[in-house]
Order: C-alpha cells, then sequence, then structure tokens
C-alpha cells in the first residue's frame, strides 16, 4: 500500500514501521507495520472478552516511546465484537482523568494480528491535579449558562471531570473541568429532536471554557469501571 507524502518510514527497535504524526504535537496518529504486524496474539480465538482489552496495555507498552505514554495511563472506551474481529479503544488520562476526546484504538483479525493503529494522544501534559473550586459550585455556575434554564425545565444527564486541551498558536492549554450535559425536558422524550448544552467549567478558576450545543443526548465520557492491569501482573495466553 503506497503511503502519502505526510507518513514517514521508521525502523524501530528492528521493525519498520509507517508513521503519520500530528503536525502539531508530533505524537503519532497512525502507526502501520510494513511487512510485519504490530502485535500478533496466539490462541486469540479462546480469550475472553476482559482479556481482549489488557492487549492495549501490552501494545501500548512495546511502542511507548513512539506512542509517549505508559500503559497504565489507558482507559476502556469500548471492546466490541464484529463479524470475526474485534475493535478496542481506549482513552488516555492524566493521574486517572481522562483526556477530553483523546483515543487510542485498533483492531484485531481473526488470526490475532494488529495491523495497525490509530490515536490522538498528548505527550506530556501539564494540568492541575485537583480542584479548587467546589463540584457545587461548578454546577451552580454551569446552569446559569443557560437562558431559561428553569423555564425550560433542564436535567442534568450527565457529567465528569475531564482534562481539556486546547491548542493555541505554538503550545497547548490543559484545563481541569467539570463537563456537565444539559437537556430540556421536552428534550428526553424519544421522538424529540430538541437538542441540549455542553457546558465546562474551569476547576481551577471558575470560569467558563466551553459551550456548545448538542444534537442528541450522547452524554460525556464517562467510562466503563475498568483500570489498566499492571504488566507484571498480566499472564497473557500469548
Amino acid at each position: 500500500m503506497s503511503e502519502g507524502a505526510d507518513y514517514e518510514t521508521f525502523n524501530y527497535k528492528g521493525q519498520k514501521l509507517s508513521i503519520l504524526r500530528d503536525s502539531f504535537t508530533q505524537a503519532p496518529v497512525i502507526i502501520r507495520g510494513i511487512d510485519s504486524n504490530l502485535l500478533e496474539i496466539k490462541n486469540f480465538s479462546k480469550l475472553s472478552r476482559e482479556e481482549i482489552t489488557h492487549t492495549g496495555p501490552i501494545l501500548v507498552n512495546k511502542y511507548k516511546s513512539l506512542l509517549q505514554i505508559e500503559p497504565d495511563q489507558l482507559r476502556l472506551k469500548g471492546a466490541e465484537k464484529v463479524g470475526d474481529t474485534w475493535y478496542v479503544s481506549y482513552w488516555q488520562t492524566f493521574h486517572g482523568v481522562i483526556i477530553y476526546e483523546s483515543s487510542l484504538g485498533y483492531a484485531i483479525d481473526s488470526r490475532g494480528r494488529i495491523k495497525s493503529l490509530g490515536a490522538l494522544l498528548y505527550p506530556q501534559v501539564k494540568a492541575p491535579m485537583t480542584s479548587k473550586v467546589s463540584h457545587d459550585e461548578a454546577l451552580r455556575i454551569g446552569q446559569q449558562q443557560i437562558k431559561d434554564f428553569k423555564k425550560l425545565k433542564c436535567v442534568l444527564l450527565a457529567e465528569s471531570t475531564l482534562i481539556y486541551p486546547v491548542k493555541k498558536k505554538s503550545s497547548i492549554d490543559y484545563y481541569r473541568v467539570y463537563a456537565f450535559n444539559f437537556f430540556p425536558q421536552e428534550a428526553l422524550h424519544p421522538a424529540s429532536v430538541v437538542g441540549g448544552w455542553a457546558v465546562f467549567i474551569d476547576t481551577q478558576t471558575g470560569k467558563r471554557v466551553l459551550f456548545e450545543e448538542l444534537l442528541k443526548p450522547l452524554g460525556c465520557c464517562i467510562p466503563e469501571d475498568w483500570v489498566p492491569p499492571k504488566l507484571e501482573d498480566l499472564k497473557p495466553k500469548w
């Protein structure tokens, strides 16, 4: 397969890879093996879903100097089998907090081969590790951002604490935010096309850093209750 001009061929520990990098962070967006697979899983058909989710930390550990994150920074987003193929995806975290719109994902074919991965990662994150503004105060501020909040009988459908990266001209600002998804009462009807609002409040200052309309109640980044296993505790079947 021929690659575009933005791809580079990279020799990584004796393995030839094709890499597309983010022009801003220089972190890999796509990594493909050239004449080889990124990972080959033995006895793949015998693995449980839980064991399938362990492949992410192992894959990151193998390529962590390229990806510039650690295996324990992963938080499971989804693992779904379609036909004979598993599709697995994760968020990146910073001290346990999900980084908004971050991702790492790949497919495992019927023979247990991972041929490529796609990612949106943030190396060297510098963000607050604690919150100065209380949750209740942030919620009150968030509600105030919506005109006629009480009249519309708005409800909070989802919330989370996130790291929100904002790209500047030559740097990235990382905000630790309370993320709220509000929807008016009428939007809750299954046939309704009424949308809602996503409001992100800075945990350090109480200021609004994001306000956008939501087309339907998708909710915030609320993950499954999954913690990446320690590599030394894994006993993979491959």
